[in-house]
């Protein structure tokens, strides 16, 4: 009896440290290394397992755990993957309220996302995603622009005739009215399209412009403030895996991904300048657009991809013009000071 009651308790303790070993796969859709994301990513791994030795990571870059970018979602839902970076805007067909995210020209600029932090945006966004099965632990904010083989690219008139990615659906809505041909692909696909000719052109962040190396069939590009395209990439986690884990562990999570939040940050408001240097140095022609050129496109972006936004839902109505409200706010006390 005294020995069956030892391996008992023996057998209890080693099921105790197994379950407190938690491992995380981590998969996303860009280049190890020298895309920020995946840095951003390994920062918020280093920084949770200094306060969790417990916890492992295993990060996965370039879709390797063999799940399609735009299908990671489901795959969290599921349960089939724990965490993954995920653009928001690959979730609106399910989601459609996750457009907001993304509204062509209502963030042109780093500093307003940056004046967005802890806002009724990300709680909006969050409340979302809880009701969908994940949880978003990190807002990475990414500018972005546009690389063509045949066209510069300044205001909506510009586009007539171009078959261009635009990477979301109300961004498409906006760009099919300027005349443009919309077409659908993740953006790791875009370095193929642009060689075949498949699309003459696309829009989506600089680091995957750079670290996708489509400067190889780019022959102008527009890039700079004020912008029409910004993304946020957010590191998500499953539900179910968030609510698994104790006070401290969300507390290190939260922790980590603060730090992170900070990198991406800095590393995007060097971004632009070498999406501008690579390309420059690969010969194509570099054009930032002009005021009217932004207003002319803020017009365009209100009256298409903004108003069927609105239509969505009273909810959608209300997270855009608090999100609104939130940006003139931020503006009105930074000229006060």
């Amino acid at each position: 009896m005294r020995l069956a009651f030892a391996l008992a308790a023996l057998n209890l303790l080693l099921l105790t440290d197994v379950a407190a070993t938690k491992e995380f796969n981590i998969s996303h859709q860009w280049p190890g290394e020298t895309d920020a994301r995946d840095r951003a990513v390994r920062i918020f791994a280093q920084t949770v397992t200094s306060r969790i030795p417990d916890a492992t990571f295993r990060i996965y870059p370039q879709l390797s755990f063999k799940i399609r970018a735009e299908e990671q979602f489901d795959a969290l839902r599921s349960g089939r993957l724990d965490m993954t970076v995920y653009p928001v805007r690959y979730a609106v067909t399910k989601i459609p309220e996750f457009s907001l995210a993304v509204l062509p020209g209502l963030y042109p600029s780093l500093a307003i996302v940056h004046g967005l932090k802890n806002s009724k945006l990300l709680e909006y966004l969050q409340g979302l995603a809880d009701e969908n099965g994940v949880h978003i632990v990190a807002w990475w904010w990414a500018p972005g622009g546009f690389a063509t083989r045949n066209r510069e690219i300044a205001g909506p008139d510009t586009i007539k005739g171009l078959k261009l990615r635009g990477g979301e659906r109300l961004f498409d809505t906006m760009l099919k009215k300027a005349g443009a041909t919309p077409v659908e692909m993740s953006s790791n696909d875009i370095y193929e399209a642009m060689r075949s000719g498949k699309v003459d052109g696309a829009a989506t962040s600089y680091e995957t412009f750079v670290s996708t190396k489509i400067f190889e069939h780019t022959r102008y590009f527009t890039a700079g403030s004020p912008g029409l395209w910004m993304t946020l990439d957010a590191l998500m986690i499953s539900k179910s895996d968030w609510d698994s884990l104790s006070d401290d562990e969300r507390d290190a999570f939260e922790a980590a991904a603060e730090a992170s939040e900070d990198y991406f940050m800095a590393t995007q408001l060097e971004a632009e300048k070498n999406f501008v240097d690579v390309f420059t140095k690969a010969g194509a022609k570099y054009r930032r657009f002009t005021w009217n050129d932004y207003l002319a496109w803020l017009h365009l972006a209100q009256a298409t991809a903004w108003a069927e936004y609105l239509s969505i839902s009273p909810a959608a109505e209300t997270m855009l013009l608090d999100t609104l409200q939130t940006i003139l706010s931020n503006r009105e006390n930074a000229s006060d000071k």
